[in-house]
């Protein structure tokens, strides 16, 4: 009986075999929230983690800024976090009870917005009303031959005191269109776009833009100019959250992967796909989003509760920025001890993603990890209500630890978008090919310009198929022959016994003796 040797296995991105995700590394309100919003193991620990994220980094962004002690400047706290998870993972359901403190404070504004443009309305219609009188009033002196000096120094003193129109602070984004994001930020400039159904982000011309993101995360003033506009020049502090299914981002990718990457846009993002699990039977309504089996948990709502009013502490203190136009941030360092190991973790990882080193195909990513570090440490810190201003060896270290499983976790995702994943693929699939031209043909040995003429399209040129040949048959288990030195070359395979299957010719009824298999 003809046995063929066995494909060997091509090695996937095996997302069950990353560590869960550090929850030991937040701080204890953190810490606390999530095992409560986990619910005794039926939503993903990664999925919470970047939701809390979210939150924290939209609540702080505001007050906190930290130093690169590379650059020796301040740099936004800010975080863009990318999470993809299949429907039924439960990213609506978590969003929304972590961010219960943001909607709850948008009405608030709105509400009283609608209560100061009220009293806006009623002081300028008296201003305005005035404003024309004095107007009036000079205009009849300069009729008279007169200079009008008074009326004018009275027009003028009335123009400086016109009532400014109040700000209708938008803080919280989730479906917009960049036009209007510019258009918010421009009038405040702290917000985040956060979306739990970010495929309306990825289906529409907003992901053209990375540009005004990359500004934003880095930043920097933006300047807006457009023809029969205004021109606007602000300088954008924005937490970008998107959750969607792992389609729609691999879909994302195929058409404009090389884009998001070049641009820088895709390396500043903390990035998770979240780990479907089989142990999910008692739980239907989740789908895959169970992880921990069969055991109780109580929970403990005072903790959400106490995550909930420490954000809402914050967003007092963001109102008081608001209504007096204050703007200015505190400045965090690292401690001396932090800044040492910040830069050791700096040389660490940018070795690993040199060429064959495992990080290597998020290179892009590796090179903003530092930054994110700082900023996650920050976040850490000033969350957790620091007295002071200086980042502790501790935060940092734990800051570090979260942003390796990130890196991780990235590098098992994107590993799939290089050349070597793709030459392993196509190897892969070349070899299935051959195997199952041996099956279909009982084992003979057939010509090499036969995968030419008949195999996948996509092979079907020289410089492609080469190289693939060439690896398929370094495995031993094919081989070229000839029946002399100028004849076709033919692919054969290795038998049981050692020996490689021999030519044979229709035609002439000619046989070749087997080939040992070569030392």
């Amino acid at each position: 009986m003809m046995q063929l040797p066995s494909a060997p296995a091509f090695q996937q991105p095996q997302w069950t075999l990353q560590p869960a995700f550090p929850t030991h590394a937040f701080p204890p309100v953190i810490q606390n929230a999530m095992n409560v919003l986990q619910d005794g193991g039926k939503f993903p620990p990664e999925l919470v983690a970047s939701a809390l994220f979210a939150a924290v980094s939209l609540a702080c962004q505001s007050h906190v800024d930290v130093l690169n002690p590379c650059t020796n400047m301040p740099e936004p706290s800010a975080l863009f976090l990318m999470t993809l998870a299949e429907s039924g993972t439960g990213k609506s359901t978590i969003s929304k009870q972590v961010m219960k403190p943001f909607y709850a404070f948008k009405t608030q504004l709105a509400i009283e917005y609608q209560e100061t443009l009220f009293a806006y309305k009623r002081d300028h219609g008296i201003w305005k009303t005035i404003q024309q009188a004095l107007e009036s009033n000079l205009r009849a002196a300069v009729k008279k031959g007169q200079h009008g000096d008074e009326e004018q120094t009275e027009l003028e003193q009335h123009s400086d005191i016109e009532p400014v129109r109040p700000v209708a602070p938008v803080l919280v984004y989730s479906d917009s269109s960049l036009a209007a994001l510019i258009e918010g930020l421009g009038q405040y400039s702290s917000a985040g776009l956060i979306s739990d159904e970010a495929i309306i982000f990825f289906e529409s011309s907003i992901k053209d833009n990375p540009g005004f993101f990359n500004k934003a995360w880095d930043g920097d003033v933006y300047e807006h100019n457009r023809s029969y506009r205004e021109p606007r020049s602000f300088k954008p502090t924005l937490t970008l959250s998107l959750m969607l299914q792992p389609a729609i981002f691999l879909d994302y990718m195929n058409k404009h992967g090389d884009k998001a990457k070049a641009s820088g846009f895709l390396s500043r993002f903390l990035f998770t796909k979240v780990v479907a699990s089989p142990l999910n039977n008692h739980c239907p309504s989740l789908g895959t989003g169970h992880r921990h089996g069969h055991h109780s948990f109580a929970r403990d709502e005072t903790a959400l509760h106490h995550f909930h009013a420490r954000i809402q502490t914050l967003l007092v203190k963001q109102k008081e920025q608001i209504s007096s136009g204050n703007t200015e941030k505190k400045t965090l360092t690292l401690s001396a001890e932090a800044a040492v190991s910040w830069e050791h973790k700096r040389g660490n990882w940018t070795f690993l993603a040199v060429q064959g080193q495992k990080w290597s195909c998020i290179h892009e990513m590796v090179q903003k990890a530092n930054a994110n570090t700082l900023r996650v440490a920050a976040l850490l810190h000033y969350f957790s209500s620091q007295e002071t201003d200086t980042i502790s060896l501790d935060t940092l270290e734990r800051a570090s630890t979260i942003m390796e499983w990130y890196l991780n976790h990235a590098a098992s995702f994107f590993y799939q978008f290089t050349p070597e994943y793709k030459f392993q693929k196509d190897a892969y699939e070349l070899f299935q090919w051959i195997h199952q031209k041996f099956l279909s043909n009982g084992g003979i040995p057939f010509k090499k310009n036969d995968v030419i003429k008949y195999g996948p399209n996509k092979f079907r040129r020289s410089e492609k198929l080469e190289p693939l040949l060439k690896n398929i048959i370094a495995t031993g288990n094919f081989s070229y022959i000839q029946s002399s030195p100028h004849s076709a070359v033919y692919i054969t395979w290795r038998m049981a016994n050692g020996y490689y299957a021999p030519i044979i010719e229709h035609l002439t009824g000619a046989y070749s003796l087997p080939q040992q298999k070569p030392k």
